[in-house]
C-alpha cells in the first residue's frame, strides 16, 4: 500500500492518530497491480504461441526442403501441437477470469490468481514442455549420428530450464504473490463484521 493511499485523521477523544485509507485511490492501485500482471502473462502466452509456431513451421520447411526422413518430422509436430495448446490454454485462462466480482477484493483476487497462474506454469514447464521438447530433439539427433550432441543438449538444457524457472518464479512471482495476499490479507481484516 502507497503512502498517498493513506490520511491522517486525529482522534481527538483518545488524542492519537488514526489512518484512514483513501479508497479510490488504493482500487486503482489494485487494478493497476492486475493490469501489470495481466501484461506478464499475456507476454508468456504469446511468446510462447509465437516461438512454437515460428520454431515449427521453420523446422517443417527445413525438414520438407531437406526431404527428411520420417522421424525428422516429429519435433516440427511437437512444436506446432504446443502452438496449438498454448492458444487453447490461453483462451481457456481468460474463460476462468470472468468469474471474478468488479470489486476491490475481486480484482485483487483476479491478480492473485494470476500470479498463482505464472507460478504453476513456471514451476511445471520443464515437465509438459522442455522436457519432452528435448527427449526428442536429443533423439532425434542421436538418429543422425550426432550422440554426443544429443548428450550435451540433455546436460545443459534440462537443467538449466529446471533452475532457470525456478529463479524466475522465486525471484518476481512468489514475492509479489506474498505482496498481493498480504494486501488482501489486510484488506478483509479492516471490513467491518457482517450483523
Amino acid at each position: 500500500m502507497e503512502f498517498e493511499d493513506m490520511q491522517v485523521i486525529w482522534n481527538s477523544q483518545d488524542e492519537e492518530k488514526l489512518y484512514a485509507i483513501n479508497e479510490a485511490a488504493l482500487f486503482e492501485q489494485i487494478k493497476h497491480k492486475g493490469r501489470s500482471v495481466d501484461r506478464k502473462l499475456a507476454f508468456v502466452e504469446i511468446m510462447m504461441v509465437a516461438v512454437n509456431l515460428g520454431v515449427g513451421i521453420m523446422l517443417v520447411f527445413d525438414a520438407v526442403r531437406d526431404n527428411e526422413q520420417a522421424y525428422q518430422y516429429v519435433l516440427p509436430v511437437m512444436y506446432l501441437a504446443y502452438a496449438v495448446f498454448a492458444v487453447v490454454r490461453r483462451l481457456r485462462r481468460r474463460q476462468d477470469e470472468v468469474h471474478f466480482a468488479p470489486t476491490m477484493l475481486g480484482e485483487l483476487d483476479k491478480a492473485i490468481w494470476r500470479v498463482d497462474y505464472l507460478i504453476r506454469q513456471g514451476r511445471t514447464l520443464v515437465l509438459w514442455y522442455l522436457l519432452p521438447l528435448v527427449l526428442v530433439a536429443a533423439a532425434t539427433m542421436a538418429l543422425n549420428a550426432k550422440p554426443f550432441w544429443a548428450l550435451g543438449l540433455l546436460l545443459f538444457l534440462i537443467p538449466f530450464g529446471y533452475f532457470g524457472g525456478r529463479w524466475e518464479v522465486d525471484k518476481f512471482y512468489v514475492p509479489q504473490k506474498r505482496s498481493l495476499t498480504a494486501l488482501r490479507d489486510t484488506l478483509v481484516a479492516s471490513e467491518p463484521p457482517e450483523e
